[in-house]
C-alpha cells in the first residue's frame, strides 16, 4: 500500500523519537519501530530488552502490541530505525516479519515497509515481497 510523504514523514519521525526510549535507557544498540493503522494513528516504540535474552521484545513487536493495546490492528506500514553506526543496517528479523506477515494477513491489508537510518538513506519494501517460505502457507 502507498502511503503519502506526509504519513511517512510522521511515522519516520515517531519511530526516531522512540528511539530516546529503550528499556533500559542506557541500551547501547537501539531499534525502534512506528506503525501507521488504517485509521491513520500512529503507535511507536523501541525494544523492551530482558536479561534473558529469549524475553526480549523487538521493537516491531512492541510498536503491533502497542496498537493492539489501542484498539488497532490494521496495520498499513511500519518504519524501523536503529542507532547503529551508519555502515550497518537493520531489517525485521524473521519472528518479526513473522509478525508482520500475521498481522498483514489477519487484517487482509497489504504492509509497506520503511526501513532507515539516521543519516537519510531508506528503502521502502512491500512486505509480501521479503516474505517467500510463509508459515503457514498463503491460501491460493
Amino acid at each position: 500500500m502507498k502511503i503519502n510523504k506526509v504519513k511517512k514523514t510522521a511515522l519516520k519521525q515517531a519511530a526516531t523519537e522512540a528511539l530516546k526510549n529503550p528499556y533500559p535507557l542506557d541500551a547501547k544498540n537501539v531499534f525502534a519501530a512506528a506503525v501507521l493503522t488504517k485509521k491513520g494513528n500512529i503507535y511507536a516504540s523501541a525494544q523492551y530488552f530482558s536479561d534473558t535474552y529469549s524475553l526480549t521484545l523487538h521493537a516491531e513487536q512492541s510498536a503491533l502490541a502497542h496498537a493492539a493495546s489501542h484498539g488497532e490492528g490494521e496495520i498499513v506500514a511500519i518504519a524501523v530505525t536503529d542507532n547503529l553506526p551508519e555502515d550497518e543496517w537493520s531489517y525485521p528479523c524473521h519472528m518479526c516479519k513473522q509478525l508482520l506477515y500475521e498481522s498483514s494477513q489477519r487484517s487482509g491489508l497489504p504492509m509497506t515497509l520503511i526501513v532507515f537510518d539516521q543519516k537519510g538513506k531508506e528503502e521502502i519494501l512491500d512486505l509480501d515481497e521479503i516474505m517467500t517460505h510463509v508459515w503457514p502457507a498463503r491460501k491460493s
